[in-house]
């Protein structure tokens, strides 16, 4: 299916007839010190498909924020009822990438920086990126998740041993470090780190040096 074909089939105001419900979920508070086995724990996929949505949520409304855009004029122009264009950025509901993409877009982000938040919330199947993209994509993930932090400071996020100029290098995708550092990063966050650990060994395994801990 074309591009196109698929925005006629599901973009639009056709997407609000098929949003999917969900209970809204409280997030964690970010974390000063990583817990015992955290960076190990899987979570339940239910759990983390809600707290992804409510993330995914969040993310969008820090966008909006920082946009300064009235949500009738965001509506109007992605062809989606205000309803659930709010619905969408409280993080009760999920609707399919073409509208979400287009959301993004026209809250002035990245559409990228959102995509592994949308697949996690949608329970998707995400296809691992060709070797050289790893790296880019992982930071994508870490930028969505600031953005559901609200957007703070590197240093605010940044481990011990890890400087403010390393943490920026984190996001901006010119450093991927150790998998500890990355899960710490992520829980200061807030984010669940186990959608990004396919992803870390993917990279570390392209780079020959086999996974790790």
């Amino acid at each position: 299916m074309s591009e196109g074909q698929a925005r006629a089939r599901w973009g639009g105001p056709r997407s609000a007839q098929r949003l999917t419900a969900r209970d809204p979920a409280p997030w964690a508070g970010q974390p000063h010190s990583l817990p015992p086995g955290a960076c190990g724990a899987a979570t339940r996929p239910d759990r983390g498909a809600r707290q992804a949505a409510a993330a995914l949520g969040r993310a969008l409304r820090t966008l909006r924020a920082r946009s300064g855009l009235d949500l009738d004029d965001v509506a109007a122009e992605a062809g989606m009822p205000l309803f659930a264009v709010r619905w969408v950025l409280e993080g009760q509901v999920v609707v399919p990438w073409t509208a979400t993409y287009t959301l993004v877009h026209l809250l002035g982000g990245q559409p990228g920086d959102l995509r592994l938040l949308w697949q996690s919330a949608s329970q998707s199947v995400p296809r691992v990126p060709d070797a050289p993209r790893l790296g880019s994509q992982i930071a994508a993930g870490l930028r969505g998740a600031r953005l559901a932090a609200g957007y703070p400071t590197a240093a605010a996020v940044s481990p011990p041993g890890l400087t403010e100029a390393e943490a920026e290098a984190v996001f901006d995708g010119r450093l991927v470090p150790e998998w500890r550092v990355l899960c710490e990063m992520l829980l200061w966050l807030g984010a669940d780190p186990q959608p990004f650990r396919g992803l870390w060994e993917a990279h570390r395994a392209a780079r020959g040096q086999g996974r790790s801990t």
